[in-house]
């Protein structure tokens, strides 16, 4: 005598397909205000310092705000400086 087969239903066997697992949300830290948020970053910041010969680089995650609020300061700032030279 044979042994019985397990049989799947194909609806279960369905069921199993779509169950994939979702990836959690990253959160970050605002480097300028220190807030936690969920998702990408809606901008980052740019530090860079040597140690010797050595140049590093760091790119810390901004919230949407600062990250808004830095880059229209900087446009800003940048307009008065050519006002300035010209």
């Amino acid at each position: 005598m044979t042994p019985p087969r397990a049989q799947r239903s194909s609806t279960a066997a369905s069921e199993l397909e779509l169950e994939e697992p979702r990836p959690l949300p990253r959160v970050y830290e605002c480097d300028q205000c220190g807030a936690s948020f969920e998702g990408d970053p809606a901008g980052s910041g740019l530090l860079v310092w040597t140690r010797g010969e050595e140049v590093r680089r760091e790119e810390p995650p901004l919230c949407k705000d600062c990250a808004e609020q830095l880059t229209v300061g900087a446009l800003l700032k940048w307009d008065l400086e050519e006002e300035e030279e010209g």
